[in-house]
C-alpha cells in the first residue's frame, strides 16, 4: 500500500498528537502513533493509557490500512524537513517514507496491540473559548499538588452550569479560583482533570473547544483532532466553604513593586522553610533572615485595619503574585492563623474573575 502527503499537514497532526505519547513505557506500543487509513481519510492517534488523542486529515488512498510508527523518531525526522511530498508505503510492521532520493524505513509495533480509544456519547457537552480554558489554566495550574495522596488535590477542577465557568486548583497549602461567565449551555460538567491535558488545546488555533463529560471520561474535541481522558477520582474538597465572605483587613499595592520584593528578599530566606516575616499596619514591611544574611524591605500601600505580623513561605506568595495580570493587587488579612485572600484589581477590561487563598506559616 502507497500514498502521498504533505509533510506540513503531517507534521502538524503528528505534533498534537505526541502531546499523548509516554515519556517512558514498558509497553512499546505506547512509543508509536497508530496510522489508520480508511475511506480517504487519515487517523493518527497517540496514547499513554491515562489520555489519548487522535487527529484525522484527508489523504488519496485506494486502501484501507491500519499501521504504528515510532512516535518521537517520526516527530523528530519531520520537524527538520523542508516542505515537501512524503511517498508513503508500507509492508507488514515495515513502512517507507520517502522524497527526492531520501527515504528512512521505520520499524512499528503491530497495530491490533494498540490501545483503542473509547468513544463517548456526547450527551453531557458544552462549547467554551478555547482561550478561556487556557487562561484559567495559566492562573490555576500552578497551584495544583504534585504528588499528593490525595489524587483530587494533584488535578484541576473544571465546572460548567448556568452560563459560568470555573476553574479551581489547590495543593492545600495554596489554592485558585477562576470563574467567568460564559454563553449559557445545556449541558453539565464537574470534573477532576489531570494537569497534562491541557498541552494539547495550546496546539490548536480554532476559537472555540467542545467538552464532554461521560462518566468518568472527558473529551476536549476540535474540528479535526480530540483528546479524551480519564479523570481523576473525586469528589473534590468543598472549595466554596473556605473563601472567606467578610472582606477584612484590605491592604492595596502595586503587584510590580510587591513582586521585585519577593524576588530579592528570596536570596535570604531559611533553607527548607522559605518564611519570610509580614509586619502590615500604617508602615508595612517584609524580613527575612538566615544563614545567608538579613533583609528589610518596606513595602508602600493603603492598609485600613489591625497591624499584624503573618509569616508566609515566600516561593509560595511569589508564585501567585507574579500570575496576577493587574497593575494592583488586594490583599485581605484576617489574622495570623488564617489564610490571606488575595486578588487583582477588578478593572473594566477585565472580563474574569480570579482570587487566591494562600495559608499562612507560623512564626517563632
Amino acid at each position: 500500500m502507497e500514498f502521498t502527503v504533505e509533510k506540513d499537514r503531517l507534521l502538524n497532526i503528528v505534533q498534537q498528537v505526541s502531546t499523548a505519547l509516554p515519556a517512558r513505557s514498558t509497553m512499546p506500543i505506547l512509543q508509536n502513533i497508530l496510522f489508520e487509513i480508511k475511506d480517504g481519510k487519515m487517523t493518527l492517534m497517540a496514547s499513554n493509557l491515562d489520555f489519548s488523542i487522535k487527529g484525522t486529515i484527508p489523504v488519496e488512498s485506494v486502501e484501507n490500512i491500519t499501521f504504528t510508527l515510532p512516535g518521537k523518531p517520526l516527530l523528530r525526522i519531520l520537524s527538520t524537513l523542508e516542505p515537501t511530498a512524503l511517498n508513503i508505503s508500507t509492508s507488514g510492521n515495515l513502512t517507507k517514507i520517502s522524497w527526492g532520493k531520501s527515504y528512512y524505513d521505520l520499524a512499528g509495533q503491530p497495530p491490533e496491540d494498540f490501545p483503542r480509544m473509547k468513544e463517548l456519547d456526547g450527551k453531557n457537552r458544552v462549547q467554551i473559548l478555547r482561550e478561556d480554558v487556557l487562561k484559567g489554566f495559566s492562573y490555576t495550574g500552578f497551584c495544583a499538588a504534585k504528588d499528593d495522596p490525595r489524587p483530587f488535590l494533584n488535578g484541576i477542577l473544571i465546572e460548567v452550569e448556568e452560563g459560568e465557568f470555573r476553574m479551581v486548583a489547590s495543593d492545600a497549602h495554596k489554592l485558585a479560583f477562576y470563574w467567568k461567565e460564559v454563553d449559557a449551555t445545556e449541558g453539565k460538567i464537574e470534573a477532576i482533570v489531570p494537569r497534562n491535558v491541557f498541552d494539547f488545546l495550546k496546539g490548536s488555533d480554532e476559537e472555540s473547544v467542545r467538552i464532554s463529560q461521560d462518566g468518568n471520561n472527558l473529551s476536549f474535541e476540535f474540528s479535526d483532532t480530540k483528546l479524551i481522558t480519564r479523570l481523576i477520582e473525586g469528589p473534590y474538597a468543598p472549595y466554596r466553604e473556605v473563601i472567606p465572605k467578610e472582606e477584612g483587613f484590605v491592604f492595596k499595592c502595586e503587584k510590580k513593586e510587591l513582586e521585585n520584593i519577593l524576588r530579592r528578599i528570596s536570596e535570604i530566606v531559611p533553607t527548607g522553610s522559605n518564611l519570610i516575616e509580614w509586619h502590615v499596619g500604617s508602615t508595612s514591611y517584609i524580613l527575612a533572615g538566615s544563614e545567608f544574611g538579613e533583609a528589610k524591605e518596606e513595602l508602600t500601600g493603603d492598609y485600613t485595619g489591625e497591624e499584624m505580623r503573618i509569616g508566609f513561605n515566600v516561593r509560595f506568595l511569589h508564585e501567585i503574585v507574579r500570575h496576577i495580570d493587574s497593575d494592583e493587587i488586594l490583599l485581605h488579612f484576617y489574622d495570623p492563623h488564617h489564610a490571606v485572600m488575595i486578588e487583582p484589581k477588578k478593572t473594566e477590561e477585565m472580563n474574569y474573575n480570579l482570587l487566591y487563598l494562600l495559608m499562612p506559616v507560623k512564626l517563632e
